[in-house]
């Protein structure tokens, strides 16, 4: 784990497993308005993982911020099926989903970002999934398709 702190906003990138040994969970963030999570470099979150991790969230002041970057889709689908995986002020920024060529069946991981493919619900529209159509296969250049339950993976805009 490494941390960043820079007045009241305290980044952290995490690497490997989220289990009973992640040392996230022993990362002071009392004192912060701003917490940004980038879980680029998580291989995987088991049971244990999940139960240490909304103990962690609960610790995150109300008045405080979190910020997910960079997740990787077995976080996010964490985040839609688990009550609770985040708390009431909680973005996700970025994450990595999956998306296969229609062409060559080649696997492809694509980042998709808040503001660019998604928007969350404002005081003056409903959330909003921009996925675009004509997204090229690295391989053969043929046409790429989401290889997820857009409306279950995009969960998280409902409940934000």
């Amino acid at each position: 784990m490494k941390t960043k702190v820079t007045g009241s906003t305290i980044e952290i990138s995490i690497e490997g497993p989220i289990s009973e040994k992640a040392s996230l969970f022993e990362a002071s963030i009392q004192a912060y308005k701003e917490i940004k999570l980038n879980l680029s470099k998580v291989t995987f979150i088991n049971s244990i993982g999940v139960k240490n991790w909304i103990l962690w969230t609960c610790r995150i002041p109300q008045d405080a911020t979190l910020y997910l970057e960079e997740c990787p889709f077995v976080i996010v689908n964490q985040i839609n099926i688990v009550q609770g995986f985040v708390p009431k002020n909680s973005f996700v920024t970025s994450f990595m989903a999956p998306f296969l060529c229609e062409k060559c069946s080649h696997e492809q991981i694509v980042k998709l970002s808040k503001d660019v493919h998604y928007f969350y619900t404002n005081d003056q529209s409903p959330y909003k999934i921009q996925i675009p159509e004509d997204m090229k296969c690295a391989k053969c250049g043929g046409t790429m398709e989401a290889d997820f339950i857009m409306d279950k993976t995009f969960s998280f805009l409902k409940n934000s």
